[in-house]
């Protein structure tokens, strides 16, 4: 895992959570209480993460439960975890709730990486699965498939290989699955073709239309911001005076936030500058700090 900055910039679809690891029983009994109190409400919803992972692709534990809903029912949902016993928390009103019980953490996620929302066609395509003896509503294949792809960076090298084995199934609905790609086509494309060198059964029409479709829309007016985070964290990576790997960027329309760790009080100025050259015409918000236990971030805003 790499050594950032615990501030994180509302968009950033990741949250660490400091609960210790529970045991498996504790797990499940918790697991067992939050399926029926999602169901009790009435309110759409579907599990995700690495139990909708279980229930579709490969087997893997998980110590956290990923619950995806409707912007709109998120509070609703909240306070029915609340009414059951759960420790509650608006964490991020942007994408985020948290419920807690017995050391089981439950993300109440309303919105992932890239846009992604639970609307009425992901609704549409919701299906019961089994986690170890448990009946719960998960996300189908493709849209799961799509948000595992787009959230995988280094340190979350689980979403690639649960990705990878979504498509091992080989129940994919192809166009669907490229409807549903719209907010990553490079990432769901580069996934794809992997999955190919590794024998799996991957049309290459499929492949070929993602790249089509990225390339419309790195030629429209509106550049997807993953692909500009990408940007971004490639200026880092390249120029010698930064070198850097594992700072976190986000955009949010004309801002762009850095935070992290750097090695020097230089590197952490040229990182705004590296940034900025990068991605004209936004103002950056350099948070980074310099690795030493008493740095206070470095707060920098370039035009």
């Amino acid at each position: 895992m790499s050594n950032q900055s615990d501030q994180r910039h509302p968009h950033e679809r990741e949250w660490r959570g400091t609960l210790p690891e529970v045991d498996e029983q504790t797990f499940l009994t918790v697991l067992g209480e939050a399926i029926r109190v999602a169901g009790g409400t009435g309110l759409p919803h579907a599990f995700m993460g690495g139990i909708a992972s279980t229930a579709l692709g490969r087997p893997r534990w998980t110590h956290d439960i990923d619950l995806c809903v409707r912007r709109v029912d998120a509070r609703a949902m909240l306070q029915a975890f609340a009414d059951a016993g759960y420790e509650t928390e608006e964490t991020d009103p942007a994408w985020l709730y948290k419920a807690t019980k017995d050391g089981v953490l439950v993300d109440v996620i309303f919105e992932s990486t890239g846009g992604i929302v639970l609307d009425d066609e992901m609704l549409s395509r919701v299906r019961q699965g089994t986690f170890e003896h448990l009946r719960l509503n998960v996300l189908g294949p493709e849209d799961l498939l799509v948000i595992k792809a787009i959230v995988h960076r280094e340190h979350r090298q689980r979403h690639w290989f649960d990705a990878l084995a979504l498509v091992e199934t080989g129940e994919l609905d192809w166009p669907y699955l490229l409807r549903r790609a719209a907010p990553g086509p490079r990432r769901v494309a580069s996934l794809l073709l992997y999955a190919q060198t590794d024998g799996l059964r991957v049309p290459d029409w499929v492949i070929e239309a993602l790249l089509e479709q990225a390339r419309e829309q790195e030629a429209g007016p509106d550049v997807p911001e993953e692909y500009l985070v990408a940007h971004a964290g490639e200026a880092l990576a390249a120029d010698p005076r930064t070198a850097e790997l594992e700072l976190d960027i986000s955009v949010d329309g004309q801002e762009v936030v850095v935070t992290g760790t750097v090695a020097t009080p230089e590197r952490q100025a040229a990182t705004g500058e590296v940034v900025a050259r990068a991605l004209p015409g936004r103002e950056v918000r350099n948070l980074t700090t310099v690795e030493d236990d008493t740095a206070q971030p470095f707060v920098e805003t370039l035009p």
